[in-house]
């Protein structure tokens, strides 16, 4: 079963890696930025093959383990792409809201599949409104769209309480990269999607710990 688990998240890991490396490449405006090493590829299918031997053997065959796939493919492919080339793909997210969609109404039923999607829909209106703010202020686009589709996958997953908590923590991770690129380099423009995308998944492991300080602080 190891073995089996293993290879099924080896070529996972690769297929997550291509697509992350090689689908911006079919949109016009994006230009071929060379070609990942086979060593980070090679050590991202692994990484990935690890994340779900851990996953299996901390919830066995469970939504959780099941949405912990979802995950690390978006984290692989985010990653890649958005610090790659600065663009985060619509299929990716629509594909993975989707698939979370179904396994919540699978697992817990039509009521809480939809008010995830209501979660969504909050996440994605909040972050819409931060980024019409950041334009406003700042003269110039402060979120990218994909950050802010990003923002309602993360409703979905999470539900409303812990995705504002991961909203939160991805703007606190963000804040020295940012400030060490404005230092340090001439290009300002920040790829916040990897901290979205990283923040969501502490959240979702330590969700009970996140909750518990949610309730404390409420």
């Amino acid at each position: 079963m190891i073995i089996i688990l293993f290879l099924i998240g080896f070529i996972l890991g690769l297929v997550f890696t291509l697509i992350g490396e090689k689908a911006p490449l079919l949109l016009k405006e994006v230009k071929y930025n060379g070609d990942n090493s086979w060593i980070l590829n090679l050590f991202i299918a692994i990484s990935n093959s690890l994340i779900l031997l851990i996953s299996y053997y901390e919830y066995g065959f469970s939504y959780e383990f099941l949405v912990s796939i979802v995950i690390s493919g978006l984290v692989i492919m985010i990653f890649i792409s958005d610090f790659k080339y600065m663009i985060i793909l619509d299929t990716p997210l629509i594909v993975s809201g989707l698939l979370v969609f179904i396994l919540r109404f699978i697992y817990y039923g039509a009521k809480n599949a939809f008010l995830s999607l209501l979660s969504g829909g909050i996440l994605f209106l909040l972050m819409l409104l931060i980024g019409l703010l950041g334009k406003v202020i700042f003269k110039k686009d402060a979120l990218g769209g994909g950050d802010i589709k990003l923002a309602a996958i993360m409703g979905i997953i999470l539900n409303l309480r812990l995705g504002l908590a991961s909203i939160i923590l991805s703007s606190l991770l963000a804040m020295p990269y940012a400030l060490g690129s404005i230092m340090l380099s001439k290009d300002k423009e920040v790829p916040y999607g990897p901290f979205l995308i990283g923040s969501m998944t502490i959240v979702f492991i330590f969700s009970e710990k996140f909750l518990n300080l949610i309730n404390y602080l409420t």
